[in-house]
């Protein structure tokens, strides 16, 4: 029977989002209404899911990555530290003034009990010293919610940064920059913003890593976004910026909740990224960043971010050869 696209996308409309969690929609979260989130979070069972479709693998003529990969990428927001009273540690949620503050806002989130807030925090504080203006607005715990419906959706695997950046597009910016709280910066990143200000987006990418996505997610992303993925760069949500007032801006960000709604297309071990590739291919006269041959690893990222590297002499190498950001071990 040919493949059809149209009957596919009427399917996954019928089936139940793994990840969706029995939480009513409710705009302004308190303590308590996280700590249930976070109990039915832990509740919830994706993997048999997973295992099901990771069985599926006709037509497929690569090897796959291992499930044990699979399970801990989209698992990574279910097991996620969001409240935890127990050691006085509850959600931050705070739009910080960066010197003389301005129009630009980078966004930034992470959970609690874990490596990240320290990073997050010395991420501000870079930011300060090399003279960023602007703001920064983060989540420290907690879950974004900027309609009042995404919180039962908390579960699925890395949809909230494009939440946070809904959320500051709520608090008033337009130019708005995703960053990885794993980030360091080492030059001012205005000149992101002024891409951003020109082209209407900012953006890394790759080539495809098909070992790392499966068959029937693939099938799903490709008949939502009528993309092929195979054949288009894949975005890395390192540093991801886009004009949030634009109007197609509002079109993306309905096309990508409509996305989390389903669930199944975060499915893989870059979850959002794929989605994001999808979607970003589907919009991509407003994306001219994936023709732009310099933003890619093997060249540095042209001079926006470095591979993970630990090693100190190194990471202040990468400063010294005039990157914007290095990514820090975590």
């Amino acid at each position: 029977m040919p493949f059809c696209p149209l009957l596919l996308s009427v399917f996954l409309t019928l089936l139940t989002n793994p990840f969706v969690i029995p939480f009513e929609d409710k705009q302004n979260l308190t303590r308590e209404d996280v700590s249930h989130i976070q109990s039915l979070l832990r509740k919830q069972d994706v993997n048999s899911t997973l295992e099901k479709l990771y069985m599926q693998k006709i037509g497929v003529f690569f090897e796959l990555k291992p499930l044990g990969e699979f399970e801990g990428r989209i698992n990574r927001c279910m097991q996620q530290v969001l409240i935890d009273p127990l050691r006085g540690q509850y959600p931050e949620t705070n739009l910080v003034k960066i010197n003389k503050g301005g129009k630009h806002c980078f966004v930034v989130s992470c959970p609690l009990g874990n490596k990240y807030p320290p990073l997050l925090q010395s991420l501000i504080e870079g930011l300060k010293e090399i003279g960023f203006d602007g703001h920064i607005y983060y989540r420290i715990g907690g879950v974004p919610n900027p309609t009042g419906q995404e919180a039962k959706w908390a579960g699925v695997p890395y949809a909230f940064k494009i939440f946070m950046m809904m959320e500051a597009h709520n608090l008033g910016f337009d130019k708005i920059i995703w960053l990885d709280s794993a980030l360091f910066p080492f030059k001012d990143p205005l000149p992101l913003f002024e891409r951003i200000e020109k082209e209407g987006s900012f953006l890394l990418h790759r080539s495809h890593p098909r070992s790392s996505i499966l068959p029937s997610t693939l099938l799903s992303i490709e008949t939502l976004t009528g993309v092929d993925l195979t054949e288009s760069p894949h975005v890395r949500m390192w540093v991801f910026g886009l004009d949030a007032g634009a109007p197609w801006a509002k079109k993306f960000f309905r096309d990508y909740t409509e996305m989390v709604r389903l669930g199944f297309p975060f499915i893989s071990c870059f979850p959002e990224e794929y989605v994001l590739s999808g979607l970003v291919k589907k919009y991509a006269k407003h994306f001219p960043a994936l023709q732009d041959p310099t933003l890619v690893p093997k060249q540095g990222y042209g001079k926006v971010v470095k591979t993970h590297d630990g090693d100190s002499e190194n990471f202040w190498r990468a400063k010294e050869e005039g990157y914007m950001f290095v990514v820090r071990g975590h």
